[in-house]
């Protein structure tokens, strides 16, 4: 489906949603109530051994990423709005490229995720200043030349304080989507140049003041996007847990995207907002190919449209997802390669062990989910 951009510029204040905004139009009978698939996905960590495989999928020299992330594309394609997380800042194309522990990551990514159908793409991580102001700026004019939409990364002080607001262009008609990020530090990184606006830190009060500003900007849905947890845990933390119970009271926001920990963590539903705390990777190359580094989830969810027309989720879905450790390096969607036995450069025992591991960690917190049947 096609994807309009609208960003908006408004004030950003410290309150939740009104009422009167949540029933705009509510004395009028809902005929056709609008449905909007949204899907959600993990950490697109760039190391050594995804370049490696790039360059032997490319031709004439030309890095090509798509053919490792292809496997997981249906989904992808087939949402209404797709996002994505890159974990890391991007070189200059034939720059000097690095990877752990400070990334300067291949910009040639870029063409892989607007082929995959992603729609939106944010950058804010412990990564974000990895590559200085340079970097951060550098990846946003890449996204946008691909025409991905992004936040929580900025090029100057006046685009921090514009809400991205994406109206999607469903099948039932448009929806207008506010989507926010934040990160918890930096690695220790400072601000380049002290300059604060270059990347969204969380706070408690920046997030509901940011989720307001997307609802006063007319956002239908609000999606944060949250980098934060324990690395490898494969249930949430307490600062996790205390801020998503904060976030729901506020009213102001329909799901949490969490990522940053390498690792499944679980769904849970708080109130009426949904929270997925950990996507784990996407694409990775970390030292353990047997543990949950390995590991991820796609998420879809779908929202309808209500009698006062506030959207909430009325489905949960998850695919389990495998990188492959050997060449080819591949992410292949788990149930998909069970069924038709097209596993590539894995075996059947390593794609049960992580459709039995994710199965159980994303349903830990008692959420009602489902598995994604393509």
């Amino acid at each position: 489906m096609r994807k309009i951009f609208l960003v908006c510029s408004i004030p950003v204040l410290a309150a939740s949603i009104s009422s009167q905004q949540l029933t705009q139009a509510s004395v009028k009978s809902l005929k056709s109530p609008r449905v909007l698939n949204v899907v959600t996905t993990g950490d697109l960590l760039l190391h050594e051994r995804m370049w490696t495989q790039a360059r032997t999928d490319g031709k004439n020299g030309n890095w090509d990423f798509f053919p490792q992330l292809s496997g997981v594309g249906s989904i992808i394609k087939k949402s209404d709005l797709a996002l994505c997380h890159l974990e890391t800042p991007l070189a200059k194309l034939g720059g000097k490229y690095t990877g752990y522990p400070v990334f300067r990551s291949p910009p040639q990514i870029v063409s892989a995720v607007k082929r995959l159908g992603f729609d939106m793409c944010d950058q804010t991580s412990n990564h974000s200043f990895d590559d200085g102001e340079a970097g951060v700026k550098r990846t946003i004019d890449f996204l946008d030349a691909a025409g991905i939409a992004h936040t929580g990364t900025y090029k100057s002080e006046a685009a921090s304080k514009k809400p991205l607001i994406m109206t999607v262009q469903s099948s039932t008609g448009p929806v207008k989507v506010g989507i926010i990020a934040f990160t918890y530090g930096f690695n220790g990184f400072p601000y380049p140049n002290g300059r604060k606006w270059l990347a969204n830190q969380t706070s408690f009060l920046k997030v509901a003041q940011a989720a307001k500003a997307c609802r006063d900007a007319g956002a239908e849905v609000v999606i944060a996007k949250m980098h934060w947890g324990s690395e490898y845990a494969n249930y949430p933390n307490s600062n996790q847990l205390l801020l998503a119970n904060k976030i729901a009271r506020t009213g102001l926001v329909d799901l949490i995207d969490g990522d940053h920990t390498h690792s499944v963590e679980p769904i849970q539903k708080i109130g009426r907002m949904w929270v997925a705390y950990s996507h784990g990777n996407l694409v990775a190359a970390q030292p353990d190919p047997e543990s949950v580094q390995y590991e991820g989830v796609i998420n879809r969810w779908t929202f309808t449209e209500q009698p006062n027309h506030r959207f909430i989720v009325t489905k949960a879905e998850y695919a389990p997802t495998l990188i492959t450790r050997d060449f080819p390096v591949r992410v292949l969607d788990v149930n998909r390669a069970l069924k038709t036995g097209r596993w590539i450069s894995t075996n059947k025992t390593r794609l049960k062990k992580a459709m039995d591991r994710t199965s159980k960690t994303i349903k830990s917190m008692g959420a009602k989910v489902s598995l994604i049947q393509e």
